[in-house]
């Protein structure tokens, strides 16, 4: 299992803002419950909160996003029709 597959798994929902320069990853580990922010735009890039270790890269889009982790493998998360939709590359 990748670490892509792994993440996928805590994921619980994502809030964007319309920009699409911060996001809001909410996950749901065993025991505990929190978030990963991640913002991006001309001032800052970083991602800040729960497994923000396993996260290398991010990339914000307007009603998406995407995060690279260390063994290679993406995940993009986003919303279609007001579900979370979740995309594994390799």
């Amino acid at each position: 299992m990748t670490q892509a597959q792994a993440f996928a798994l805590l994921v619980r929902r994502i809030t964007l803002n319309r920009q699409g320069t911060e996001a809001q990853v909410f996950l749901g580990y065993p025991g505990e419950e929190g978030f990963l922010y991640l913002r991006s735009d001309g001032f800052a890039h970083f991602a800040q909160g729960l497994a923000r270790e396993e996260v290398v890269d991010f990339l914000l889009g307007k009603g998406y996003v995407t995060l690279r982790f260390q063994d290679g493998s993406t995940l993009t998360l986003s919303r279609r029709f007001g579900q979370l939709a979740k995309s594994l590359g390799p």
